[in-house]
């Protein structure tokens, strides 16, 4: 006697949900990484150098916020996801973090 139901489980969904998470996660990822850089590596403004982490991480998150929402009244194919801002500022987050292990003596 088996545990498993003998019905097969269509994880398809679940997978495609999963995959969708990963792509916000390494798109806001990838733009915080090299908008921190842009910022640290430009010479025009020491208060863009200075406050490049916050600029990049709230910048990130609030493009996000802005389109999770307006995606829920524009498009008729996407809603506003709870998981979908949870994954782009986790993204953001680690983006940032992984420009301090990329270049730990940057000046600040």
């Amino acid at each position: 006697m088996s545990l498993i139901p003998s019905s097969n489980i269509d994880l398809t969904g679940f997978q495609i949900e999963v995959f969708d998470k990963i792509i916000h996660f390494f798109m806001y990822f990838f733009l915080t990484l090299f908008w921190t850089t842009g910022l640290k590596r430009q010479n025009i403004s020491n208060n863009l150098q200075k406050n490049a982490f916050k600029i990049s991480v709230l910048g990130g998150f609030s493009l996000s916020l802005i389109l999770e929402i307006l995606q829920n009244f524009i498009t008729e194919t996407r809603a506003f996801e709870l998981l979908d801002l949870l994954a782009n500022g986790i993204g953001c987050i680690f983006g940032a973090l992984l420009f301090l292990i990329i270049y730990p003596n940057y000046k600040r």
